[in-house]
């Protein structure tokens, strides 16, 4: 993936990220602003739905073509609740091991309560960055993969 690509992707003028709230404005037609704070209202109370519905706007609205970009993004989105999996294992069984969904719904509360008997929850959020990361990374590959191969036989 070249520079010029990438730049494509946040040097438009009407986009400010990845062109989500610009298309969703186009569709509705208003202003950009009002899907963009929408979507960060929506984002700051519901984090994960917020996210997820980012996501799935930019994949069915504006992505036609750049699938390193999708699959980085998807993988992203992925490691939030994959990253369950690299916590340890008295963060798994955390009440009673109430499973991915009450990790992600209960994560201040398991902080704040591991912090108090255990020390540094810190590296809760550690593990939830590496794998963030990590599945941005396999995602990443996964995209250049494709694209490279759609590029090749075309």
């Amino acid at each position: 993936m070249d520079a010029q690509k990438i730049q494509s992707y946040f040097s438009k003028p009407d986009k400010i990220i990845l062109g989500v709230g610009a298309e969703v404005s186009k569709k509705i037609n208003s202003s950009p602003l009002v899907p963009r704070i929408g979507l960060v209202v929506l984002t700051f109370f519901l984090i994960p739905l917020g996210l997820f519905l980012y996501i799935l706007l930019y994949l069915t609205l504006v992505l036609r073509k750049g699938k390193t970009v999708t699959f980085s993004l998807t993988g992203a989105l992925l490691g939030i609740p994959l990253s369950y999996y690299f916590q340890p294992e008295i963060i798994k069984n955390w009440k009673g091991g109430s499973g991915v969904f009450g990790y992600l719904t209960g994560l201040p509360g398991i902080m704040e309560e591991y912090h108090h008997y255990v020390g540094n929850s810190w590296s809760l959020i550690g593990n939830l960055m590496l794998s963030i990361f990590l599945f941005t990374f396999l995602g990443g590959i996964i995209g250049f993969i494709l694209e490279k191969k759609a590029n090749q036989s075309s």
